[in-house]
């Protein structure tokens, strides 16, 4: 059961990570606010070193992301050789597909569709939308892709991503024998040191049932003291 609700968390965290990082309004038919954001952002993004946390109710790790070095997600604590089998794979398996700091205007963020407007002020306009196979990285996560909405908010003044949200309307079977009754992901975006928005703080949640077994599991990743590589 362990190794089942890593997987579940594995699953839950790509969506979150692939699907932001990967997508939100697409250029072509989103706004003009999310096109001047991915242009700015692309002009200054940089590499940056930076200490990285999730914690769920089994796991609390707190690890170093270094550019340069090999590997560059390296466990701080506990110390890797701590870890049962299945969290060491699970950590190698995050290591390998972790690609450094995820900007909340990516340039990926062009593949989605049905764009709209949900609500509006003077300081920020939130627009949902529908994410597609080709928005999301990973072949496992885009067989979900179309049971996903989403929600992105943009600030005006800047223009930047400020935050994003990520959910299924309705349960869905990921796999035979579990089912997933409810996923929620809350994606909140910091300044970087070059002025742009990343993601700083994952909030997933994720419950239904594996094998006749009720789950409810909930993590927290974060990003923060960015500098210089």
């Amino acid at each position: 059961m362990l190794r089942l609700m890593f997987r579940l968390v594995r699953i839950a965290t790509l969506l979150v990570v692939a699907a932001f990082a990967a997508s939100a309004a697409a250029q072509s038919v989103g706004p003009a606010l999310l096109t001047q954001a991915v242009a700015a952002t692309q002009a200054a993004k940089a590499d940056y070193a930076f200490d990285f946390e999730l914690s769920t109710s089994k796991t609390n790790w707190r690890a170093r992301f270094e550019p340069p070095a090999s590997p560059r997600l390296r466990l701080v604590a506990p110390q890797i050789s701590e870890l049962d089998n299945d969290e060491r794979r699970a950590f190698n398996r995050m290591a390998e597909d972790f690609e450094g700091v995820s900007w909340c205007a990516s340039e990926h963020m062009g593949r989605v569709s049905q764009v709209q407007l949900l609500r509006e002020d003077e300081a920020s306009a939130t627009y949902s939308f529908q994410p597609t196979r080709e928005s999301i990285r990973g072949e496992q996560a885009q067989r979900f892709a179309d049971r996903l909405r989403g929600e992105v908010t943009m600030l005006k003044a800047t223009p930047d991503v400020s935050r994003v949200r990520l959910f299924v309307p309705e349960a869905f079977s990921p796999m035979p024998l579990v089912r997933v009754d409810a996923l929620n992901i809350v994606i909140t975006c910091q300044v970087a040191p070059n002025g742009r928005r990343y993601a700083a703080e994952t909030n997933t949640s994720v419950s239904g049932s594996a094998f006749g077994q009720a789950f409810n599991e909930r993590s927290v990743q974060r990003a923060r003291n960015l500098s210089p590589s």
